[in-house]
């Protein structure tokens, strides 16, 4: 269906456009370093304004460096930022990434957005940042570092990362474009987009689509509990093995990607009218031991957002945003499992199941943002929200340990007393697959209201500059919150250097998947807090003959954290510094653009008040490193033009040894994560309206492992089955080569 839409709008769009004389995109000049220091950003304040005037610490991924760096995925992108541990576990969830030190269980603590709407998955406040969005599309991505909640309220709590998608509006009348891209990589993995925009007279359009598949690497050799003599035990499995999922039999790692997204809008005058919608279809990659899960799995989300938007211009320095945004949220798949049997000596055995499961949620929002700029001195912002949002409680799970069911009785104790699809590896044949409703329904859900008002000031005086904002947000089952913001800037060096000092304040609200359980309602707890952030930050930017450098200090302080088993107990303390360096240089070829790159370093050191007793299995309240993070990374990236039409760009990383989570019990043994340096080159090549890339990641084929997500508590004994569902380390992808072509009309 998907490749129909391409083809037909492909050809639709090429009766009617002209030919692009220049490959606007595919340029591959860099920004220059004062150019790049006063770049438009709008997603500290929600309004246009320079880089360098952002009351908070950014960085920006421009359209050239997407191009240079042969990004083919928003995922890639994690990776080159800096505070971002970032975990490519290849299963249900791509990547995890943990910002500014702050590890849980999932991405859900920093806020992602597309042009400004919020993509967070509604159930559980994931960023589920896949291979569905289309990079053709992009012009450029802002990431912001700290509490954001006086502009964005709930869960802007770690930062905001907004990609800032192209514009028809920003072509001349009468002009159109079409970008076709095709791509090719390791893995059987094949992917093609398009993106389209025109402008004619007040009305403008963008459309962009993408697919996306793949094999995926096989990690089975990597990690003793991804063996496929694990997966295809018939003590731990038995009747499962002879069943099949997509074609491929239970018994093997496998794990398939099968992504596609549609993003469009339309402009006439002041009013917009817009659709995203897009679907991930994966299995479980490294996330589950495999005497536990078989990674052979459709796990699969899917977001559809309809927005309307009009801006008033009421006068000349009067503008009111006004917008309407409604977002449908499901999650649902299918999931086989062996837990192993308690009696006494029946451990190798397994109580196995089979079964589908679904969530539904859906949302709508309106929201209205006042813009006054009051003198040339004084700004003014206001604005407001009022949301309804309508979430599945627990998993709608047929037959699963008596969880709840919408096809069948959730008391039905099928053969062993445990819910209707729970049977032994020990039995002939599994014969149960009834699944759940599309629709869940009434008596599994939750309704409620939330609301939102802020206000804030900007005081431009050069070489001040001041920023005063205040919040506060009202929720139905979690009660108020009141977050402030407040920064001063001071400008120097004809405004080409500036300190910025930063305080501000979040809150991330309890997702209703810990709210009311996952699977089966295990570990709910309705009585959840939000979560509570502070972060005071000084912020220091200068611009040299050569450098553009950006250095931030920052100390946050997190109260009524929520770990994993849905209680907000902990406290965190976490101390950084990141460094953020841009740099241009004469290129050594005469006549040939020059050299360009970044610099980037972070620390970190992250404590937390809670702490794991392996010998108690219980936490304990004591200081300890809370794990997972890297207290030192490190990047350099050059993009080195060999001539008009040619470069090539080279990537070092280095993250540094790495402790463990305190519940990982691979802790008890002392293990850390290796230190490690990994190189990626792409090389690209222009000609005409065609762009050409040929990329390799891990170039020297290291062997990397990162820590595992979730609880990790699988321990590294493969003598016997794991301790526990999630691995404890999940090997990181080995060298991988990608090259895609690119056409623009």
């Amino acid at each position: 269906m998907l490749l129909k839409f391409l083809v037909s709008t492909f050809l639709f769009f090429s009766l009617s456009l002209s030919y692009a004389e220049e490959l606007k995109d595919g340029d591959l000049f860099s920004l220059s370093l004062e150019q790049l220091l006063h770049i438009q950003v709008v997603s500290s304040n929600g309004i246009e304004e320079e880089l360098i005037d952002a009351p908070a610490a950014m960085l920006i991924i421009t359209k050239q460096e997407i191009i240079q760096r042969g990004y083919t995925n928003l995922v890639e992108t994690l990776a080159d930022l800096p505070s971002f541990d970032v975990n490519s576990s290849g299963g249900s969830d791509s990547s995890t990434a943990y910002q500014r030190g702050y590890r849980t269980p999932f991405t859900t603590r920093t806020l992602f957005m597309i042009d400004g709407r919020v993509e967070n998955h509604l159930w559980s406040q994931q960023v589920l940042m896949s291979k569905q969005y289309p990079i053709s599309m992009i012009s450029h991505v802002e990431v912001l570092y700290g509490p954001a909640s006086v502009k964005y309220g709930a869960n802007a709590f770690l930062g905001v990362i907004n990609v800032i998608t192209k514009k028809g509006i920003e072509l001349n009348n009468g002009e159109n474009e079409l970008t076709v891209k095709a791509e090719l990589g390791s893995w059987h993995s094949k992917g093609v987009e398009l993106f389209g925009r025109g402008r004619h007279k007040q009305f403008s359009y963008e459309i962009s689509a993408r697919h996306f598949s793949s094999d995926e690497e096989d990690l089975s050799q990597r990690w003793g509990f991804l063996s496929n003599e694990l997966y295809s035990n018939e003590e731990i499995w038995g009747p499962i093995l002879s069943l099949s999922n997509d074609g491929i039999s239970y018994g093997e790692y496998a794990n398939p990607t099968d992504d596609w997204g549609i993003f469009a809008s339309m402009q006439y005058k002041n009013l917009t009218l817009g659709v995203n919608h897009w679907r991930i279809d994966q299995g479980y990659g490294t996330t589950f031991a495999a005497d536990k899960g078989q990674s052979n799995a459709d796990w699969l989300r899917s977001s559809q957002q309809y927005f309307v938007e009009h801006q008033w211009p009421l006068s000349k320095n009067l503008t009111l945003d006004s917008a309407i945004n409604y977002r449908e949220n499901r999650v649902w798949g299918n999931w086989a499992e062996a837990t192993p049997d308690w009696h006494e000596n029946s451990e190798s055995f397994s109580y196995v199941s089979l079964t589908n499961w679904n969530s539904n949620n859906d949302a709508i929002e309106v929201k209205q943002d006042l813009d006054f700029q009051y003198s040339d001195t004084f700004r003014y912002l206001v604005g407001w929200r009022l949301k309804r949002t309508d979430l599945t409680k627990a998993y709608d799970v047929p037959g699963y340990w008596n969880a709840y069911s919408s096809t069948i009785p959730s008391d039905d104790p099928g053969p062993y007393g445990f819910g209707a699809g729970i049977y032994h590896s020990t039995d002939i044949s599994y014969d149960f697959f009834s699944k759940p409703l599309t629709q869940v329904p009434n008596d599994n859900r939750v309704q409620f209201n939330d609301s939102g008002i802020y206000g804030a000031i900007i005081y431009d005086n050069y070489p001040w500059r001041f920023n005063l904002g205040l919040r506060y947000d009202d929720n139905q089952i979690w009660g108020a919150s009141v977050n402030p913001r407040v920064a001063a800037i001071y400008k120097f060096n004809q405004a080409e250097s500036a300190i910025k000092l930063v305080y501000g304040e979040a809150f991330q609200e309890p997702p209703a998947k810990q709210l009311y359980g996952g699977w089966s309602g295990r570990r709910a707890n309705p009585d959840l807090a939000p979560e509570q952030a502070s972060n005071l930050e000084l912020i220091l930017m200068h611009t040299s003959q050569h450098w553009l450098h950006d250095i931030s200090f920052y100390r946050a302080i997190y109260d009524d954290v929520i770990r994993e088993d849905a209680i907000n107990d902990a406290k965190r303390k976490v101390w950084g510094l990141e460094y953020r360096g841009r740099f241009e240089y004469n290129n050594v070829l005469e006549g040939v653009r020059p050299i360009t790159g970044q610099f980037i370093y972070s620390y970190t050191k992250a404590e937390s008040n809670q702490t794991y007793s392996h010998d108690q299995n219980q936490w304990l309240t004591s200081s300890t490193t809370l794990g997972d993070i890297s207290p030192h990374k490190a990047k350099l990236i050059i993009n080195f033009p060999l001539s008009e039409s040619m470069a090539w760009n080279i990537k070092g990383s280095y993250i540094h040894k790495t402790p463990l989570y305190s519940r990982n019990p691979l802790t008890q043994q002392g293990i850390e994560i290796g230190s490690s340096v990994t190189f990626d080159t792409t090389f690209t090549y222009r000609h005409d309206a065609w762009l050409f890339t040929a990329k390799a990641l891990n170039v020297f084929n290291r062997e990397v492992f990162a820590p595992g997500v979730g609880k990790a508590d699988s321990g590294n004994d493969f003598s016997k089955r794991s301790l526990g569902f999630n691995n404890s380390l999940a090997p990181q992808p080995e060298r991988s080569i990608w090259v895609n072509a690119k056409y623009q009309f």
